[in-house]
């Protein structure tokens, strides 16, 4: 059978053996960070929901994914617990779950599994860099949602600007064009409360990180997403995975011994103008993993911000 070589499969190989970026130092002035949505992580699985049964052996090859990143700063997203993502990342990093996981906000919880967003950083790079976190209000991106909110912290850097950060999972179902449907009502809701937000953030003078699931491609030339996003913000919001491929593969639903790669990118990183974003790619997945393990139906989205 003769193969069909493509750029798509190229950058699939190199993905394979490129070097994972190394979690950063005071020294070069970079901020390692990663994007990752882990797919219903629970340390209590639904008999209902299949994606949430995992074992030790799946934490533990979520973990050795994860030790490949190693970033300073990791968003998540689907994630059931500080307990499910401790496993993930080990003890050496410092959890932020979303405030939705508060018992105030009870009446916004499922009673089985919950898909919280939230961050997990590094100790060890916190005190390399005399850093240190606040964690204010999140952001409810759809009123009374069990669903939406937006995880918020501050970073805070001696000799350095703070830097204002978001973990988002917004609404499926409107990946590209907007069309007369709830999906896509909601979605551009949601991206009018994140204007907003990154709006505050400019007229502040704030720096400012935003990375998750967006469930849409946002690199799409004149995207309405994009243009609801940044609307009056004179491009002082950056899409660091603007240029970044579509390579992730994954076990399809409809054929499990067969690959499904995704067609768009819908995992961004957004940065403030004031930073400089480098190296910004997926971490795929070899075809064992993506087949015989289980680690997510998304790969992780890495980068190296210039402070």
């Amino acid at each position: 059978m003769k193969i069909q070589w493509t750029w798509f499969t190229y950058l699939w190989l190199f993905s394979l053996v490129s070097l994972p970026i190394p979690a950063a130092s005071l020294k070069d002035g970079t901020l390692n960070i990663a994007t990752w949505n882990i797919e219903w992580l629970t340390t209590n699985p639904s008999h209902s929901i299949k994606e949430s049964k995992r074992d030790s052996e799946d934490f533990s090859r979520l973990n050795n994914k994860f030790n490949q990143i190693s970033p300073a700063i990791l968003a998540f997203q689907e994630v059931d617990s500080i307990e499910a993502i401790q496993k993930v990342v080990g003890h050496e990093y410092q959890v932020y779950l979303s405030d939705r996981a508060k018992p105030q906000y009870s009446n916004l919880q499922f009673p089985d599994i919950n898909q919280y967003t939230g961050f997990a950083i590094s100790k060890n790079w916190l005190m390399e860099n005399q850093a240190n976190i606040v964690d204010p209000e999140d952001i409810s991106l759809l009123p009374n949602s069990k669903l939406r909110f937006a995880a918020y912290i501050v970073l805070k850097q001696a000799n350095q600007p703070d830097i204002h950060l978001l973990s988002v999972h917004l609404k499926s179902g409107c990946p590209t064009k907007k069309k007369r449907s709830r999906s896509c009502r909601q979605l551009s809701e949601q991206a009018e409360q994140l204007n907003q937000w990154l709006t505050r953030r400019v007229n502040r003078q704030e720096s400012f990180i935003v990375m998750g699931d967006f469930n849409h491609n946002l690199a799409f030339k004149g995207d309405w997403m994009w243009q609801q996003l940044t609307y009056g913000l004179d491009d002082q919001a950056k899409l660091a995975t603007q240029m970044t491929p579509a390579i992730c593969q994954v076990k399809s639903n409809r054929k499990p011994n067969q690959l499904y790669r995704y067609p768009s990118l819908i995992d961004h990183i957004i940065v403030s103008q004031a930073n400089h974003t480098q190296g910004t790619q997926q971490i795929t997945f070899t075809r064992q993993e993506a087949l015989n393990d289980h680690l997510s139906d998304h790969c992780p989205v890495v980068s190296e911000v210039k402070l």
